[in-house]
């Protein structure tokens, strides 16, 4: 008498040959309704088991070892057929929009491309994202901006933001701080964007965001997460100190650049931030599996202030670095204040404009 055999899918008996797919029996209706031919290298497969583009269906095979995904859209693309950006796939039709643009996609990251000075030695490095509004969002304008900026090295790129009404993202590679007031020309770039009727600090869309390397912050992951930590709980000790600096009002600072809430240790806010479910629109975003992102401050085409925010992220870093958990504990803000680096001029002018300085304040400047 024939062995009685049943169907591995559907569990009913199958009365005539079995059709064998992946190593399945299956009966004639779920062969029909359930497999699939690959249309790359034409095996018959589990539809379970399926890769499935705009117009094409293939094995999980052909698809580790042939394909790629658009970075940008997702479309299922042959590797013959792949553009790259750097390591980014992408299909013929994104990647002429994002190349062919000035202001390029959201998610648009070329490889870093560190600057500094000739004369530094061991520095740490910062990433900008300036944000600016007003002037449209214009690829003309864009390539005016980008053509100030990067006259001598390609030390700026464009992206889009759809948090902007009328506007773009200037993005900096790392630089040092020296590179950043010495040899950028943020100074031509801000006045160009003036010029195209861009404003930033006057919107109320706009932040500007510095990047901090993580790698700089010390050689192990766990010296930098104690780093990162002193970095919060500073931010948490201070915040009046700095949300007077950020000049951002307050239903902004929720939106985009919300607190942790004060611990009484650096582990404390660093532990109690990592079970948070904040995201990246906090004050110190650590999300970033390769930076340290601060979002407090108001955008600004001011020059000064810009240099001034830069040089306080670097001060706070180096306070971090410097201090142990029990000393950052005990430190008041006239003691950060009065050790900071006698050479960043700026900051020290921009803390007595904003009355955050031991010694009297200065004449204040318009923001832009």
């Amino acid at each position: 008498m024939r062995e009685r055999i049943t169907c591995d899918l559907c569990g009913e008996e199958i009365t005539r040959e079995p059709h064998i797919v992946e190593g399945r029996q299956l009966c004639q209706s779920c062969y029909d309704f359930d497999t699939f031919r690959c249309d790359c290298c034409g095996t018959r497969i589990l539809v379970a088991n399926e890769v499935r583009g705009d117009h094409i269906s293939i094995c999980e095979d052909c698809y580790e070892n042939h394909y790629h995904r658009c970075e940008r859209c997702d479309t299922l693309v042959h590797d013959s057929d792949v553009f790259w950006d750097d390591d980014t796939p992408y299909c013929r039709s994104c990647y002429e929009e994002i190349t062919d643009n000035c202001i390029k996609d959201y998610y648009y990251k070329p490889m870093p491309v560190f600057y500094k000075r000739p004369t530094e030695g061991r520095v740490r490095y910062y990433g900008v994202e300036l944000e600016i509004d007003g002037g449209g969002k214009d690829d003309n304008n864009a390539e005016s901006l980008y053509n100030t900026a990067n006259q001598h090295s390609d030390v700026l790129y464009i992206k889009s933001d759809s948090s902007l009404e009328e506007g773009m993202e200037l993005v900096s590679h790392p630089c040092s701080v020296e590179y950043h007031k010495q040899s950028f020309p943020w100074k031509e770039v801000m006045k160009d964007a003036v010029r195209l009727g861009y404003r930033s600090h006057n919107t109320c869309t706009c932040g500007l965001h510095i990047h901090i390397g993580r790698d700089d912050l010390g050689e192990t992951v766990d010296a930098q997460e104690e780093v990162i930590s002193r970095i919060m709980f500073f931010f948490e000790s201070h915040w009046n100190e700095i949300f007077r600096f950020s000049r951002r009002a307050e239903y902004s600072v929720r939106r985009w650049a919300s607190r942790y809430g004060y611990k009484d240790s650096p582990k404390e806010i660093l532990e109690d931030a990592k079970k948070a479910s904040k995201g990246r629109y906090t004050c110190v975003n650590i999300t970033n599996s390769s930076t340290v992102e601060i979002r407090i401050f108001k955008g600004t085409l001011k020059w000064n202030t810009f240099i001034a925010a830069i040089e306080l992220v670097d001060a706070i870093c180096e306070n971090a670095l410097r201090l142990s958990d029990e000393r950052i504990h005990k430190q008041s803000w006239n003691d950060f204040v009065m050790s900071i680096d006698p050479d960043y001029v700026e900051l020290v002018k921009y803390l007595k404009e904003k009355r955050l300085y031991v010694n009297d304040p200065v004449e204040v400047e318009e923001e832009v």
